[in-house]
């Protein structure tokens, strides 16, 4: 089996720009603390949409809330991402993992230097907060 010199240099370039990648993946991997915050951001959110549409229904669920804001959120909800949320480090990426108490789930993915949230959690949020509020 003869290989030309194009064919060898080819193959060195694609094992080069490999091993930069593999290299520029581990130094941009996020730190735990970058996946709490995706998943606090994503929360966040569903929580204040929530908020508003309870605010809307005009209940006596919409007059507790009233005095809720980002601050009472951001201090219920961040002491428990600091025990809930779990990160799997491989080194080039990792997962964002969320214990729920009735099991652990893979919510997201952090790679170069970002923390992906699956729309999935989003949901799950949602579906379970509506399931209690009515």
């Amino acid at each position: 089996m003869q290989f030309n010199n194009k064919t060898m240099k080819k193959r060195y370039l694609f094992l080069i720009l490999f091993l930069l990648t593999g290299v520029v993946m581990y130094f941009t991997n996020p730190k735990p603390e970058k996946h709490r915050q995706a998943v606090y951001k994503a929360i966040e959110g569903i929580l204040q949409e929530q908020k508003a549409q309870l605010l809307q229904s005009n209940n006596n669920l919409s007059k507790m809330l009233e005095g809720l804001n980002d601050e009472n959120i951001q201090s219920m909800v961040l002491p428990f991402l600091e025990q809930a949320v779990l990160v799997e480090d491989y080194k080039v990426f990792s997962l964002t993992r969320i214990d729920l108490g009735t099991g652990v789930y893979t919510v997201g993915i952090g790679a170069f230097g970002k923390v992906f949230i699956a729309p999935q959690l989003k949901e799950q949020v949602k579906a379970n907060m509506t399931k209690y509020l009515e």
